[in-house]
């Protein structure tokens, strides 16, 4: 007998935005930019220690996470 779900499962990240201070753990890995400026991206584990940037405290924002189509 074949079995469906009956709610789709969720493959993808929350549409809410995730962020992280400098000095807290990673809460995900992926591409984090200082304050939301994407050309300072940078690749964080989850778990690591955010880090300053340019010398200063920073608030990181997740960014997308890049089609592999």
């Amino acid at each position: 007998m074949i079995q469906t779900l009956k709610s789709p499962v969720p493959l993808c990240r929350s549409s809410r935005t995730m962020t992280a201070g400098t000095g807290t753990h990673c809460p995900a890995s992926g591409p984090w930019s200082p304050d939301g400026n994407l050309r300072h991206s940078q690749v964080f584990f989850e778990g690591s220690v955010m880090p300053t940037f340019d010398g200063a405290p920073v608030e990181w924002v997740l960014g997308p996470v890049p089609d592999r189509h």
